[in-house]
C-alpha cells in the first residue's frame, strides 16, 4: 500500500478467472473504499518473463529505458511487496506500462503462450494493465513532484494507446503530459551551461542517467516533429522548437557500454547498435521539422506556392536515403550484406522496416499536394512520381517483411505506426487511379489496391486500427461516390462508451475515458474475408466525378486524415 495505491500479485490465468480484473480495473472509487488506485501485478517469475520479452521484442522500438536499471526496480518493487514496504507509484506505473506493451505485442511464436493461453488474453492482459497504469500515473501525478519513470511510463502507454485506438485525443493528450513533465524536470536544458542551469539537481545526474534523459526528450521531440508531417488535426505544428532546448543528441552506444566510455564518445553511425535506430529517427524528425517550417499553412493557397521550395525539400529526403548505412538500406544487396549484423542484432530487421515506412510516408505527404493537380502544371509530374513511388514503397514492405521475418511479419504489420503509412499510401493509389487515367495499366493499378485493402483485411481480424483504417478508407469514399466494399464487410469497432465495461455489457461505473475494449476488437468468430469476394473488388471500386477541383481533393484527403484519430 502506497498513498492510495494498492497492488496484489496473482498469477495472470487467476486474475483472469476472478472478477478482479473486471472490477479493480474500472477505477471506482466507491468500490475499493480509499484505494485511488488498485492494481495487480504477475507473480516474480511471470513478471521476470515478461521483461525478458519486452527487453528482445518491444524496448528496440521506443529505445528510453536502460534496462539493468529497470530490473533492479523491479526486483526492488518486488521484494518490498513481500516486506509490506512502502512502494512508489511511479515504479509501479512504470511496470505496468511495460507488462502492457510486452502483451500487446506478443504471439505464440515469442513464446506468448508461457503466460497467456492465447493471444486474445494476452491483449485483454495488455488492456487492463494499461487502464491501470494510466490510474497509478493519474494518482502520481497527484501525489508526486513527478520523476523520470513516470515520463518513461507515459511514453510506453502512448505507445500502447496508439495501437489501441490510433491518433485520438487520448494518445495526444498523453504525448503532450510526457512533454509537460519533461520540462517540469528541466530536461530540456540537460546539457545548457551548468552555471546557467537553475536546477539543482541536473549536475548530480550519474552519465548514465543523464543518457537516459537524453534519450527520453528526443523520443518525445522526434514523435512531436514526425507527426507534424503526419495528418490529421495536428498537421503542421508542433510542440517544441529546437531553439527551446539545450539537450546533447543521445549517443550511439549499447546500455553495456554506458559505463565503459568516457561521456563525449560515440560509436559513428555506420556501426551498428541499438540506438542507431533512434538516431536516424532524430535525423529524419529533423528533416520533417525543416519541412513544416518552410511549408505554407495546410489551410493556405497551394497554388502559390513556391515549387522550387518543395524540390529542395524532397531532395532532403533523398539525401537521407543516401546517407544511410548500409545495413539499414532496402535494397536485396545491402540486407544480404548485412547479415551478420543482423544476426547480433536481430531488431534490426524490424527497425528497418519501420524507418522505411516512416521516411516514405513522410516523403509521401510532403508532395500530396500536388498529385491533385498534375493538369495545372507539367512540372508537378515529379511530385506524382515520387508520391506514388513513395506509397508503392510502404504498401511493398509487407512482402519484405514476409520475407525476412516469415510469420512473425503479421505482428508488426499490426503496429498502428506501419498501419497508418499503410493506409495513407493506399489512398494516395486510389486518388492517383481516379485522377489519372493515362498513368498506366488501370487493371494493374487497380489491382495493386486490391491487394493493398486485402493487407488491411486480414490484419484487421488481431488490429483495432486496422479494422479502423479499413473502414475509414471505405466510409469517406463511398461519400465521395467512389463504390467499395459494402459497409457489413468491416465490423464496427467503437471506443467503450460511457455504459460499457471489459466485458461488452452494460457498465455505469466506466466512462469515456477507457480504451477500446478487447472483446470488442478480437471477435473470436469474426472472419476478415467471409463477407467479401475482394478479388473482384475493382469491377466496381471506381464511379467519380471527373470534373472534381484540387480543392475538393484536398477536402476529401483532409477527410482521411481527420478518420485516422
Amino acid at each position: 500500500m502506497s498513498n492510495g495505491v494498492s497492488v496484489r500479485v496473482l498469477a495472470v490465468q487467476q486474475a483472469l478467472e476472478t472478477e478482479f480484473s473486471l472490477v479493480e480495473a474500472s477505477g471506482n472509487p466507491s468500490s475499493v473504499g480509499s484505494c485511488v488506485a488498485r492494481v495487480w501485478l504477475p507473480p516474480k517469475n511471470e513478471a521476470t518473463w515478461l521483461l525478458k520479452r519486452y527487453a528482445e521484442d518491444v524496448t528496440y522500438l521506443h529505445h528510453i529505458l536502460h534496462l539493468p536499471s529497470v530490473r533492479q526496480q523491479m526486483e526492488d518493487l518486488y521484494k518490498q511487496l513481500s516486506l509490506g514496504l512502502r512502494i512508489e507509484p511511479c515504479h509501479v506505473a512504470l511496470i505496468l506500462s511495460i507488462f502492457a506493451s510486452t502483451a500487446y505485442t506478443l504471439t505464440p511464436l515469442t513464446g506468448g503462450d508461457a503466460v497467456f493461453t492465447n493471444e486474445q488474453t494476452a491483449v485483454k492482459c495488455a488492456f487492463l494493465w494499461s487502464k491501470m497504469a494510466l490510474d497509478v500515473l493519474e494518482h502520481s501525478s497527484r501525489s508526486t513532484p513527478g520523476s523520470i519513470e513516470d515520463i518513461q511510463a507515459t511514453i510506453i502507454l502512448s505507445f500502447v494507446i496508439f495501437n489501441f485506438e490510433g491518433f485520438t485525443m487520448r494518445f495526444r493528450a498523453l504525448s503532450a503530459s510526457a512533454l509537460t513533465m519533461a520540462r517540469d524536470l528541466s530536461l530540456h536544458r540537460l546539457d545548457a551551461r551548468p552555471d546557467r542551469l537553475p536546477g539543482p539537481h541536473a549536475p548530480l545526474d550519474s552519465d548514465i542517467g543523464r543518457e537516459i534523459k537524453r534519450r527520453v526528450w528526443w523520443h518525445m521531440v522526434s514523435t512531436d516533429w514526425i507527426l507534424a508531417l503526419s495528418g490529421g488535426p495536428q498537421e503542421g505544428t508542433y510542440l517544441m522548437h529546437p531553439a527551446h532546448m539545450r539537450v546533447n543528441y543521445p549517443r550511439n552506444l549499447d546500455d553495456r557500454d554506458l559505463d565503459r566510455y568516457n561521456p563525449q564518445y560515440s560509436r559513428p553511425l555506420s556501426q551498428p547498435t541499438a540506438m542507431t535506430y533512434t538516431l536516424l529517427r532524430i535525423q529524419l524528425a529533423d528533416i520533417c521539422r525543416s519541412a513544416i517550417d518552410a511549408l505554407p499553412p495546410p489551410f493556405s493557397d497551394w497554388g502559390e506556392v513556391n515549387y522550387d521550395r518543395f524540390i529542395s525539400l524532397d531532395q532532403r529526403f533523398e539525401a537521407f536515403i543516401r546517407s544511410l548505412p548500409v545495413f539499414f538500406r532496402l535494397d536485396e544487396a545491402s540486407r544480404h550484406q548485412s547479415r551478420d549484423v543482423e544476426h547480433q542484432y536481430p531488431q534490426i530487421i524490424v527497425q528497418r522496416y519501420i524507418l522505411w515506412s516512416t521516411l516514405q510516408g513522410r516523403r509521401s505527404k510532403l508532395n500530396q499536394p500536388f498529385l491533385t493537380r498534375v493538369s495545372m502544371n507539367p512540372r508537378y509530374q515529379y511530385s506524382r512520381k515520387v508520391c506514388l513511388q513513395s506509397a508503392r514503397c510502404v504498401i511493398e514492405l509487407k512482402a519484405l517483411m514476409d520475407h525476412d521475418m516469415a510469420s512473425l511479419a503479421s505482428a508488426h504489420v499490426r503496429l498502428a505506426t506501419f498501419l497508418h503509412n499503410y493506409f495513407l499510401a493506399t489512398a494516395v493509389l486510389v486518388m492517383d487511379l481516379c485522377l489519372n487515367k493515362e498513368g498506366g495499366s488501370s487493371e494493374d493499378r487497380r489491382q495493386e489496391i486490391v491487394d493493398a485493402c486485402r493487407v488491411l483485411q486480414e490484419a484487421e481480424a488481431t488490429s483495432p486500427m486496422a479494422s479502423r483504417f479499413l473502414k475509414s478508407l471505405m466510409d469517406i469514399l463511398q461519400k465521395y461516390q467512389i463504390q467499395v466494399l459494402p459497409a457489413t464487410t468491416v465490423p464496427d469497432v467503437r471506443p467503450l462508451s460511457a455504459n460499457t465495461g471489459a466485458s461488452g455489457v452494460p457498465d455505469p461505473n466506466l466512462s469515456d475515458r477507457d480504451l477500446v475494449n478487447p472483446n470488442q476488437i478480437l471477435p473470436s468468430t469474426y472472419d476478415p474475408l467471409e463477407n467479401a469476394n475482394i478479388d473482384d473488388l475493382w469491377q466496381n471500386f471506381i464511379n467519380l466525378d471527373q470534373n472534381c477541383s484540387p480543392g475538393s481533393w484536398d477536402h476529401l484527403f483532409s477527410a482521411l486524415d481527420s478518420r485516422i484519430v
